[in-house]
């Protein structure tokens, strides 16, 4: 971009008008004058939502004429109008038709020429050149193993192993694809230990100086040269093994692509985190069959049949879950037993959990050939997955994307990580000792009520307290000797039971009480619902209440105690009028709960829910609650392996920005540390990136010791982070899928109200949540996006439970049925349709996405990314798993979304030669290093890539326009830490000092600094040559049986929200359909509702099942898929099949019977299937289709009628006729 281009931006800063939505004509974008005191006249679409400028939608579309959807081609002005006049009434329905919108002066600024004619052209390139040369040396990688040498040699750095050649010792492995595994002592450190690699034409292997006894130091990293040359390096889990290698720990990048078997067999073959219980079920099944067949001395196959017709558990598993056997756990030898059928030997790993180095030199050989063989079946894994990769994801941006997503890099302050690290762990077991102290502070006055048995005061104090009561009063006395002296090492004579057992030993000097002890909610008098908790065996925490209450707390949805607890306790505590309620575990009525003062608790304290009647525990519970987010995290954050610039003075490159002076890079040089994650990139079968700590740190909290973690990621002296969150991301993509249905963003109510909804106006999505729900808007959000990936009712309910815990049943489910009536809709099941939802402000958006769910390979709509095989829908039976693949289609999408910002954002980087590199991405957030000169380009190249992601997934959708207060990121943040917003102090009780705040540049702020500018770009980065191969876009296939039907009737069923319209419409649209589909032969038949039902029910016809391909497509072409699917076994007839050239030869009579009329003048398929079913001796489907299709043109599409009379020919085209007339339901006309 250049800076005049920058000047001409066309930008009034601070002009923003909310105006009504004009009448428009035919869906039209129609200028509007009233705007005259804007530069350039907005674009507006009939509900009111502005466009790009016409000079940037231009530009991102491309110049050739406006692309139709395929959906509309061939609608008439008025068709046009009716689809628009059901999108209206689709807003009119949730209160949002004419609500007034924003609209802002049109930015308008050159871009970056698009690489191609379109979108999809432009982003094939960008792929391509991501990941090129990577992707064709994966391809033409060596499958043939060289064979490892006899003898390995402990000498430390890289030995070669050659055929035929002695060893030689390299400085790093020769050629440029490897398959690469390393080994670590990990209880003494993170450094390497040994490592092998393997190439097509070696063997090496890596020993570390401190393993060889030539140093007593173990930070050594293994030298790859990946800076210099150009590599693919294959591994399982392989990011763990990049975090060993010396080049890597460089702020430029290297030329490295490390490319992950594990996350390449996920997508291909992963389980969800739904299936994954039952697979661990079943293979616990086998492994005990195994030690059954052990324990009876049965081997071999006799042995597994014997044991397989004793336990049929299996079997029934497998067979409600197909899946099962089509699917795999995620670990190396997990995965090389389903894909290779090799058995690995895993126990020599067990010599690495030492911490004596001696313990790897004598068992040298063993180890390195151990870890040689993983090397080995990690090959052979590569040659299985990444075929399969390739298929579920084709996209060269999906594999592009993977080389930056695998190079993730954290700088820091090593001296402040450790100060971070020390001062969070300090204040923690601080605070731990502090809660002890107070717990010890309540038992010491506790027992000094031990004295009851003489006191009355104490007794009744005991006997009135609900808690004290429940302790174990009773007090062992002195024992004496005959000669009445004390006996020797009694524990604690003449105190309480309770007490005694507070003291492991005689020694002890103090009590032994924790958090964790059980006895805690006793000392700290908790209270649920205002009434004391009790504790019991059978059920575990509970709470009493009187008799007189059952009926209140019932209608909460609490759960009764066991009757055994219950009538222990009223006789125990002679309260025979109270009964006991379990306290609700967060994991579902199932579960007792054992702790009350744990993590998922403190929702509940914040609540009032849980209460405490001490004034000490009170200061504990919230010393517990600041400790909370440290305990849970600490050793993840401990164990971070943080190489520091002066354990590698010679090697290290650390780099020093020119616009720092001097005497500052000197100053803070040997400060410097970097961390490098271990993230798997594709590490869910939805292909989210998974990291255990850095991709689930929370954000800075004030009460939260240790929750700074992110911003202790710190910017090098002449370095700083330059990133963005992307808006509503899976949301919009959501909406956007039903959107689409109209061809116009903002045509459904969920998508009007993502990018026009306002809190104050209570019109955005959250607001509204809340408003039915009775929660807070934070909350809402749960509900929200629990819903749009395919949570029920019955989550919706749970989760209102646990927000307000006092609900009663009743009014839960009708809180949770009226969230979903208004925004999922009413469930449509009828005796025509299949089911599909009507009346919500998100019907048409589940339709939609049920329809994506329910394909036989489901893919994203915009890179066509594929499901795993083990959420296929053929291969699903008992479970349909439908949640999971709804949510998969959304998240999925979302990944393509991240994919497509890298690959645009590398093509930028090499383009205009920014000095950047990708730094982490957490989800929807993005971070790039860059340096201080370069920053704002950085950012402006952000905000292109987000234009053209967000253009490109409108393009693929069917709607050639993007509207403006989307296509950029709110904000570009440039920050000198990581943290969620630039202007977060991070206050926490660890870190007391605010950080300095950042920068935050909205899209006019970065347009107005010249030094944004990206200048003309580099002529040498060039991507005209790469192939580009069109394709249809995914929804354009789902659409193409989209008939005027359709779009008359399915649209307008869904936006109905009367029950009785949406049967009117049924019933006008069978009657519709049939006649249109008589009329085509010259014959007026009456068929109407009650036919079409009568036929669905003899099984003449299937249900029309929304929004799949269902009407008037080509005949030829569906008979041959269908005899296709009979050949194969696939099942019935396909949904599409009609019998539109049958009806010319049946008619009614008054009794409803079917007369044949006359013989066909011709015949296809579906005559003779009618006819067939219709015979006295009807012929079986696979007969039929055997019979009529001859072996060498059954994959012909032009074939059908020749197969047709080839059949009649053979039965007799009157015998057969005779076998219709003797079926006594039918006789002759």
């Amino acid at each position: 971009m250049s800076s005049s281009g920058l000047l001409r931006s066309h930008l009034l800063f601070g002009r923003c008008w909310s105006v009504g939505v004009p009448n428009f004509k035919h869906g039209l974008l129609i200028p509007l004058r009233r705007y005259s005191q804007f530069i350039e006249q907005p674009r507006l679409n009939p509900v009111g939502i502005q466009y790009l400028s016409k000079s940037l939608q231009k530009q991102v579309f491309g110049n050739a004429d406006s692309k139709v959807s395929k959906m509309l081609t061939g609608l008439s002005a008025e068709e046009k109008q009716a689809l628009l006049n059901m999108s209206r009434q689709l807003l009119k329905n949730h209160d949002l038709l004419d609500k007034k919108t924003t609209v802002v002066e049109p930015i308008s600024f050159d871009i970056p020429q698009l690489q191609g004619s379109s979108l999809d052209e432009h982003f094939q390139k960008l792929g391509q050149f991501a990941s090129e040369p990577y992707k064709t040396m994966a391809i033409q990688k060596y499958k043939t193993i060289v064979k490892r040498p006899e003898k390995w040699i402990r000498q430390s750095g890289w030995t070669r192993y050659a055929p035929g050649e002695a060893p030689k010792r390299v400085p790093f492995p020769l050629e440029d694809v490897l398959t690469f595994d390393v080994e670590t002592l990990y209880k003494i450190s993170h450094y390497p230990t040994l490592a092998t690699a393997l190439s097509d034409k070696a063997w090496y292997a890596w020993c570390s100086p401190f393993i060889c006894e030539e140093s007593k130091l173990y930070k050594h990293l293994i030298p790859l040269d990946t800076i210099n040359k150009t590599q693919l390096v294959i591994g399982h889990n392989v990011s763990y093994d990049r975090a060993r290698v010396l080049e890597e720990y460089n702020f430029k990048r290297s030329k490295a692509f490390f490319l992950d078997t594990q996350s390449l067999h996920i997508v291909s073959s992963g389980l969800s985190s739904r299936q994954r219980p039952t697979f661990i079920k079943r293979k616990n099944i086998i492994k005990n069959m195994g030690k059954k067949g052990k324990e009876d001395g049965e081997d071999g196959d006799e042995g597994l049949d014997n044991i397989n017709l004793e336990n049929l558990t299996l079997s029934d598993l497998e067979e409600q879950d197909p899946w099962l056997n089509l699917s795999t756990m995620n670990s190396l030898a997990d995965v090389a037993s389903f894909h290779c059928g090799i058995k690995m030997d895993k126990s020599p790993r067990d010599y690495f959990d030492s911490t004596d180095k001696n313990v790897i030199i004598d068992n040298f050989e063993l180890l390195v050939d151990y870890c040689a063989t993983d090397v080995e079946v990690t090959s052979k894994v590569f040659d299985k997955v990444f075929p399969l990769f390739l298929q579920r994801c084709p996209h060269p941006v999906s594999f592009g994307a993977l080389r930056p997503l695998s190079s993730c890099i954290l700088p820091t302050n090593h001296n402040d990580w450790n100060k971070y690290i020390n001062g969070a762990e300090s204040l923690y077991q601080s605070a731990k000792l502090d809660i002890e102290a107070k717990i010890i502070q309540i038992v010491e006055e506790t027992v000094l009520l031990r004295d009851y048995p003489t006191n009355e005061q104490s007794a009744q104090k005991i006997n009135n307290d609900p808690w004290l009561r429940q302790l174990d009063w009773t007090i062992t006395p002195l024992r004496l000797t005959k000669k009445g002296v004390p006996v020797k090492r009694q524990k604690l004579p003449g105190y309480p039971e309770w007490y005694r057992s507070l003291f492991l030993n005689n020694t002890m000097e103090k009590p032994k009480i924790t958090l964790r002890s059980r006895n805690i909610p006793i000392f700290f008098k908790l209270s649920w619902e205002s009434k004391p908790v009790v504790w019991t065996k059978e059920s575990g925490w509970c709470f009493s209440v009187d008799k007189n209450e059952l009926k209140t707390f019932e209608a909460k949805n609490y759960i009764l105690a066991d009757h055994e607890s219950t009538d222990d306790y009223q006789t125990d505590f002679k309260c025979p009028d109270e009964i006991l309620f379990k306290i609700p575990h967060p994991n579902g009525p199932n579960f007792n709960c054992t702790s009350l003062v744990s993590k998922p608790f403190i929702h509940f304290y914040e609540k009032e829910v849980l209460k405490s009647e001490s004034d000490l525990a009170h200061k504990a519970l919230q010393i517990n609650s600041s400790g909370s987010y440290w305990m849970s995290a600490r050793e993840r954050i401990m164990s971070q392996h943080v190489v520091k610039e002066p354990d590698f003075p010679k090697e290290f490159k650390a780099l020093a920005s020119t616009s720092v002076n001097n005497e500052e890079n000197t100053n803070n040089v040997n400060d410097l540390g970097i961390i490098l994650p271990i993230v798997t990139p594709m590490g869910t079968i939805t292909r989210r990136a998974v990291e255990s700590t850095w991709l689930t740190a929370s954000n800075a909290k004030t009460n939260r010791i240790g929750s700074e973690l992110k911003t202790q990621v710190k910017a090098p002296p002449g370095y700083c982070f330059v990133g963005a969150d992307v808006d509503s991301e899976e949301l919009w993509i959501a909406s956007l899928v039903g959107d689409s249905v109209f061809n116009m963003h903002g045509g459904t109510a969920i998508g009007w109200m993502c990018l026009e909804g306002t809190k104050n106006a209570g019109t955005d999505l959250h607001t509204k949540t809340a408003n039915i729900l009775g929660c807070s808007r934070n909350e809402a959000k749960i509900f929200n996006y629990g819903r749009i990936y395919g949570a029920g009712v019955k989550f919706a309910g749970q989760l209102l439970k646990q927000f307000n815990p006092s609900l009663s049943d009743e009014e839960v489910k009708k809180v949770a049925n009226t969230l979903y009536e208004n925004t999922k809709g009413k469930k449509r099941r009828s005796k025509i349709f299949e089911q599909f939802w009507y009346g919500g402000s998100e019907s048409v958006l589940f339709n939609k996405l049920e329809n994506i769910a329910e394909q036989d390979v489901p893919r994203t709509p915009v890179l066509g990314g594929s499901i795993t095989t083990s959420l296929m829908k053929k291969n699903l039976k008992a479970n349909s798993y439908l949640p999971s693949r709804i949510n998969w289609a959304i998240q999925s999408s979302g990944v393509d979304y991240l994919h497509l910002l890298c690959c645009s954002m590398h093509y930028l980087i090499e383009k205009y030669s920014l000095n950047a590199r990708l730094c982490i991405t957490i989800h929807d957030e993005i971070r790039y290093l860059a340096t201080e000169e370069d920053k704002y380009k950085v950012a402006m190249a952000l905000q292109i890539s987000n234009l053209w992601t967000r253009a490109i997934f409108c393009e693929q959708m069917g709607i050639d326009d993007l509207p403006q207060n989307c296509a950029f990121f709110s904000a570009v943040d440039i920050d000198k830490v990581l943290r969620k917003e630039v202007d977060m102090d991070c206050i926490t009780p660890s870190n007391p000092v605010a950080i300095p705040h950042g920068e935050s540049l909205d899209i006019q702020t970065l347009l107005s600094k010249p030094e944004a500018a990206l200048g003309s770009g580099k002529d040498d980065v060039n991507v005209s040559d790469y192939p580009y191969v069109a394709r249809e876009p995914v929804f354009e296939q789902y659409n193409k049986s989209y008939t005027k039907e359709f779009i008359k009737y399915f649209i307008r069923m869904q936006v109905q929200t009367n029950k009785s319209e949406v049967s009117r419409l049924e019933r006008e649209y069978v009657r519709e359909l049939t006649s249109n589909q008589f009329s085509k032969d010259g014959q007026q038949v009456e068929y109407d509702y009650k036919d079409y039902a009568r036929d669905i029910k003899q099984g003449r016809k299937k249900k029309i099942n929304i929004m799949v391909k269902s009407f008037n497509a080509n005949r030829a072409e569906l008979d041959y898929q269908h005899s296709e699917s009979l050949k194969t076994d696939h099942g019935p007839p396909l949904k599409q099949m009609t019998t539109r050239s049958t009806q010319d030869t049946f008619k009614k009579d008054n009794n409803n019977n079917i007369l044949l009329i006359k013989k066909p003048q011709t015949l296809d398929y579906s005559t003779l299937h009618e006819l067939s079913h219709m015979s006295s001796d009807p012929v079986p489907e696979k007969d039929l289709i055997a019979k009529t299709t001859p072996a060498s043109s059954r994959s012909s599409k032009g074939e059908p009628k020749k197969r047709f009379k080839s059949y009649i020919e053979g039965k007799g085209y009157d015998a057969f006729y005779q076998s219709v007339r003797q079926n006594s339901r039918y006789r002759s006309y």
